[in-house]
C-alpha cells in the first residue's frame, strides 16, 4: 500500500513541476482595502486544490459521524425494544396467569420504554377493559392513535372501547374516518352496520350494506341481508307515522322478494293503522292465501279483537273456509273464534276437521275441552284437559324459528337469537302431525 503511495505522490510532483515549468507567471490576488498580492499561479492552483480536498475531507467526516449517531440510535432502540418485548412477555404471562395487577403494571412500563412496539398497547388495552378502566383504554389507544395515525389495528381497538363505553356515536366517528381514507374496508363497514343496527339506525344500516354490496359478488345472502335491513326500516318509519314512506318501501321490498311474509304482515297493519281497515284487512286475507302462514290469521285476530270486532273476523275465516275447507290453522283459528261467540256447534264441528285430519297439538285439547265443557260433557271434558296438561300451560300459540330453534310467544319478522328475517312460525301439519311432541307448543301470554 505504501509502494502505491510513494508512486503517486511521485507522479503528483512530477505533474505539478511540468505545470509550474510551463506556467511560469504569477497571478496577482486582491484583497480589501487596496492590499495586493502576487502569487505564483502553481501556488494559487495547489491552494485551490487544499480547500477542496478539506471541503471533501470534511463531507466525508460529516457523513461518517452520521452514520456513526445512526448506529448508536439504532443500537439504543434495539436495546429498548429488547427490555420492551421482555417486560411485554412477562406482562402477558402475568395475565394468562390471572395476574391482571401485576400484568398491567408490566405493560404499562412496556409502553413506556418504547411507545413504537404497539404489541403491549394493545394488551394492555385489554387489561383495561377486564378491570373495567375503559376510560385509561380509551386514553392509551387515542394516544398511540395520535403516534400512528396509519395503524388500523390501533383505530379498531379504538372502536372496541367506544362500545365497550356505551359510546356508539364516538365509536362510528372513528369507523367513518377508516371508511372515508379507504372506503373498500369491508370491517370497517361491516363493524358500522352493526352499530347502526344496535342503534335503530336502519336508514344508515341499509346505506352501509349497499357500500358492502358493492365489495363482494352480490350473493344470496348478502342480498337477503340487505331485504331484511329494508324492512326494518320501512317498520321503523311505520311507527313514526311515515306511512307513505313505509308502503313505497314495503312495495319495492316484495318486488325483489315476493315471498318476503313480513312486508305483507307490515303492509296489511300499516293499512289499518291509516284507518284504511278494508284493505289491511284484505291485504293480509290474500297474504294467507298465497303463503298459509298463520301469523296472517294472528295479526287479523289481534287487530279485529282490539276493534272489539270478531263478526268481521269469522266472516273473514268463513270466506277462507270455503275456499280452503281442511286447512289446519285455518280451521283452528275459527274454532278459537266461535267459542269467544258462543257458536259452540260450528267451533265443535271445525275442531273435529282438525282432529280428522290427523293433527295433534295442546290448543286443539283445550279447545276441544272448553267446547266439552259447553255441551256438558263433564268426562270428556276432563280427558281433553288432560292431555292438554300433559303438553303446555296455556292458549297462545308458540311460534319457533326454524333456522335457530328459539321459541316465542309472539310473532315477529326476524328472530332474536340467529337475528334471520321469516323464519318464526308454527310447524306445518305434516311436521306436527309425527308426534304429540313434534306438535306446536302452546303457553299464556296473559
Amino acid at each position: 500500500m505504501s509502494r502505491i503511495a510513494t508512486v503517486i505522490i511521485l507522479i503528483l510532483v512530477m505533474a505539478f513541476s511540468f505545470f509550474a515549468y510551463y506556467n511560469p507567471g504569477s497571478v496577482t490576488v486582491h484583497f480589501w482595502k487596496g492590499e495586493v498580492v502576487e502569487l505564483p499561479v502553481i501556488g494559487v492552483v495547489l491552494f485551490s486544490m487544499g480547500i477542496g480536498a478539506l471541503v471533501v475531507f470534511a463531507l466525508f467526516a460529516i457523513r461518517g459521524l452520521r452514520k456513526t449517531f445512526i448506529q448508536v440510535q439504532e443500537s439504543m432502540k434495539n436495546r429498548r425494544r429488547a427490555k420492551a418485548e421482555d417486560l411485554y412477555n412477562k406482562g402477558v404471562d402475568a395475565h394468562l396467569s390471572g395476574k391482571v395487577d401485576r400484568a398491567a403494571k408490566l405493560l404499562e412500563e412496556a409502553v413506556e420504554k418504547d411507545l413504537d412496539f404497539l404489541l403491549p398497547v394493545f394488551r394492555l388495552g385489554t387489561v383495561y377493559l377486564g378491570q373495567g378502566k375503559i376510560e385509561e383504554a380509551i386514553e392509551l389507544h387515542e394516544k398511540a392513535r395520535e403516534d400512528h395515525p396509519k395503524n388500523l389495528r390501533v383505530q379498531f381497538f379504538l372502536v372496541d372501547d367506544y362500545i365497550a363505553a356505551g359510546n356508539p356515536t364516538k365509536a362510528q366517528e372513528v369507523l367513518e374516518k377508516i371508511i372515508k381514507k379507504d372506503d373498500s374496508n369491508r370491517t370497517a363497514l361491516e363493524t358500522l352496520r352493526k352499530i347502526q343496527e344496535k342503534e335503530g339506525d336502519w336508514e344508515g344500516a341499509v346505506s352501509t350494506q349497499r357500500k358492502v354490496i358493492k365489495l363482494k359478488d352480490k350473493t344470496d345472502d348478502e342480498q337477503a341481508y340487505l331485504t331484511g335491513l329494508k324492512y326494518q326500516f320501512a317498520v321503523d318509519l311505520a311507527e313514526r307515522g311515515e306511512y307513505d314512506r313505509a308502503l313505497k318501501l314495503l312495495k319495492e321490498i316484495l318486488k325483489e322478494s315476493p315471498g318476503f311474509v313480513a312486508a305483507i304482515v307490515s303492509q296489511g297493519e300499516a293499512h289499518i293503522a291509516m284507518g284504511k281497515l278494508d284493505d289491511g284487512l284484505k291485504l293480509l286475507e290474500n297474504g294467507y292465501s298465497e303463503h298459509k302462514k298463520s301469523v296472517f290469521l294472528q295479526v287479523m285476530e289481534d287487530k279485529l279483537m282490539e276493534l272489539e270486532n270478531p263478526r268481521m273476523l269469522i266472516e273473514i275465516y268463513k270466506g277462507l273456509l270455503n275456499k280452503y275447507p281442511d286447512d289446519v290453522f285455518l280451521n283452528l283459528f275459527y274454532s278459537k273464534t266461535c267459542l269467544r261467540l258462543e257458536m259452540i256447534d260450528e267451533g265443535f264441528m271445525a275442531l273435529k276437521k282438525v282432529e280428522s285430519l290427523g293433527y295433534d297439538a295442546p290448543l286443539l285439547h283445550v279447545l276441544l275441552g272448553e267446547f266439552m265443557t259447553r255441551r256438558d260433557r263433564s268426562e270428556d271434558a276432563i280427558s281433553e284437559y288432560k292431555k292438554f296438561v300433559d303438553t303446555t300451560f296455556g292458549l297462545k300459540p308458540q311460534y319457533q324459528c326454524g333456522e335457530c330453534g328459539l321459541m316465542e310467544r309472539k310473532w315477529s319478522a326476524r328472530c332474536k337469537s340467529c337475528l334471520n328475517w321469516n323464519t318464526l312460525t308454527l310447524p306445518e301439519l305434516s311436521e306436527a302431525a309425527v308426534t304429540p311432541a313434534d306438535a306446536p307448543r302452546y303457553e299464556d301470554q296473559g
